[in-house]
């Protein structure tokens, strides 16, 4: 009787678990997560944003930004691997977003005012930040976008007129100008990956598939089509597909962190937890701290296996990174449930003890 109890408890605990993570990741977008930067500043408002490179594209590493306030000083945080930033509990007052040192690119000083500190639904100020060249590195040859090398001048203007109008979240009509622009030139890799990423945003996937293989048949190599066919793949649950698009893109970027993280979550789907564990264990190892659903999924894993201590450990640290999770009280009752579960029998019996 007493191990049928604990069996049940644990598949309450393990639904518990699994039911939030499937909430969360409905919020994720391609090539990246939503990662926030906790700013603590008294309020319930969110700052979001994009960096995008000078050619329209979002960066696609991690970069150095900060929040400044005249009150607090500075908050600091990087950015995602597709160039995303969230700051979360911001309170009313005027706030800068600082990129600076970087050696490529001019500084950038990009203002946003916060009216109300707080309010019944979270307000969300979005912004775009668009790099620009250090002079005396846009004269040089070499840092021309090898990708878009050959790209007629008339391609490349609706391209950035899509970029635009994919910035002001006018997703559509970006679309109608990137079809414009693979028209004028059907080898333009970066156009039909963009596609991908929009037709992504809208949910339509068969769209972004066929949009991102065409990219793919140009340059089978390119990282940016691979990761965003990967995530489409697992949305549509074609898992085993996934896993060989998530293979070559690793190929293509050995130490993509996003790569390994969608790796583990095919994996678990298709039923190979060993691998799916150490997907998810190689992508914390990676990045630290920013893949943070990883370590929910994690203690899924540990808590089927009756890992107690280590579904302790990864709960934890989850809780420790978003500290503000929906379901906190709950997660907090598989964490005193899992430590019960450790205890010798006797003090179970007399807890007090």
């Amino acid at each position: 009787m007493v191990l049928r109890t604990n069996l049940t408890q644990r598949s309450v605990f393990l639904a518990v678990i699994l039911l939030s993570s499937m909430t969360l990741a409905a919020g994720q977008i391609a090539g990246g997560l939503t990662e926030t930067t906790n700013t603590r500043l008294g309020g319930n408002n969110y700052i979001v944003g994009t960096v995008y490179s000078p050619d329209g594209m979002p960066i696609s590493r991690k970069m150095s930004i900060r929040l400044t306030t005249p009150t607090w000083g500075d908050v600091l945080a990087t950015t995602d691997d597709r160039g995303r930033f969230v700051f979360s509990q911001v309170g009313s007052g005027v706030y800068t977003v600082v990129i600076d040192g970087e050696k490529e690119f001019e500084n950038v000083m990009q203002e946003v005012e916060i009216i109300r500190p707080r309010s019944p639904v979270p307000e969300t100020y979005t912004m775009t930040i668009r790099l620009r060249f250090l002079e005396n590195v846009r004269s040089k040859p070499s840092v021309i976008s090898a990708s878009n090398a050959g790209v007629p001048q008339r391609a490349m203007d609706l391209y950035e007129k899509a970029s635009k109008l994919a910035r002001e979240k006018d997703y559509k009509g970006a679309i109608r100008q990137l079809k414009l622009a693979v028209a004028e030139h059907p080898a333009f890799v970066n156009a039909l990956n963009q596609l991908g990423v929009l037709y992504l945003r809208l949910n339509e996937l068969d769209k972004a598939d066929e949009a991102l293989q065409k990219a793919l048949k140009i340059r089978p190599d390119a990282y940016e089509p691979l990761i965003n066919r990967a995530i489409t793949l697992f949305r549509l649950a074609r898992f085993k597909d996934a896993e060989t698009v998530l293979r070559d893109t690793l190929k293509a970027k050995a130490e993509s962190s996003v790569a390994y993280y969608y790796l583990g979550r095919t994996l678990n789907k298709i039923g190979r937890i060993d691998e799916a564990e150490t997907a998810y264990l190689t992508c914390l190892k990676m990045n630290p701290g920013e893949f943070k659903e990883a370590h929910r999924l994690l203690a899924v894993i540990y808590l089927g296996r009756g890992a107690s201590q280590r579904v302790i450990e990864e709960l934890e640290i989850y809780l420790k990174l978003v500290p503000t999770a929906p379901d906190a009280e709950n997660l907090r009752k598989v964490i005193d449930q899992s430590k019960r579960s450790l205890l010798p029998p006797k003090q179970i019996a007399n807890p007090e003890n």
